[in-house]
């Protein structure tokens, strides 16, 4: 989970470098909007059979073929456990990143003509315009993403993991949530899942009140009333 969560700091600085670019003013802006807001509308459960399953098969798929044209021999995604993670991650990343880069194109379009602009010596002063924005829009993405709480959309990921690897190989995939799942159906062991639910909820709320009021602080000390 702590790669998964810290993987989220990736995701953010992606997103807002979409957000940059799709707010210049570049040629056909309108159709990338929605060609990068695409991945989002998808179900991870489609994402995981359509990129995990498909594109990303060891023998057939056209992310291994591409691979074994460059020099890898064997191109299994999910059988060692750092390229397995990996994988997945990415796979997470494809689905959140244009959500995120929405909000972010939106609090970009919300600051005012020239904030981003001038000389050199303004650099420092836009950047902090721009961070000040954007921290509220990644907060109201953290609540959005999950209704209990949840600090990003990696606290909750488990469908494709499930889907994909089943927490495999040895592990080194899993989730909390997909550990909790499997504990259910799997084992019918429900009271250690019903406990585990439960802990991991606690853990969840204490580490969103601590990310939001130091947001809140950072917010304060680059904004101006």
């Amino acid at each position: 989970m702590v790669y998964y969560v810290l993987a989220v700091l990736v995701q953010y600085a992606i997103a807002f470098g979409l957000a940059l670019l799709l707010n210049a003013d570049i040629r056909a802006r309108k159709f990338f909007r929605v060609a990068f807001l695409m991945p989002f509308m998808l179900s991870p459960v489609a994402v995981s059979w359509m990129v995990g399953k498909s594109i990303m098969e060891y023998r057939f798929g056209p992310a291994a073929t591409l691979a074994r044209h460059l020099g890898w021999d064997s191109p299994a995604f999910f059988t060692t456990p750092w390229v397995a993670r990996l994988s997945i991650m990415a796979m997470d990343a494809w689905v959140s990143i244009p959500f995120i880069m929405i909000l972010l194109l939106a609090g970009l379009q919300a600051l005012p003509e020239g904030a981003v602009g001038g000389g050199q010596g303004r650099r420092r002063h836009a950047l902090a315009i721009i961070l000040g924005s954007h921290l509220p829009a990644h907060a109201a993405r953290q609540r959005h993403r999950r209704s209990s709480c949840a600090s990003s959309s990696s606290w909750k990921l488990a469908d494709i993991v499930i889907n994909v690897t089943a927490g495999g190989p040895g592990g080194a995939t899993d989730t909390m949530s997909s550990f909790i799942f499997r504990e259910y159906r799997d084992r019918s062991n429900v009271g250690y899942g019903t406990m585990l639910a439960e802990f991991y909820l606690v853990i969840i709320i204490i580490f969103v009140t601590l990310l939001l009021n130091w947001a809140s602080r950072w917010i304060r000390r680059y904004t101006w009333q």
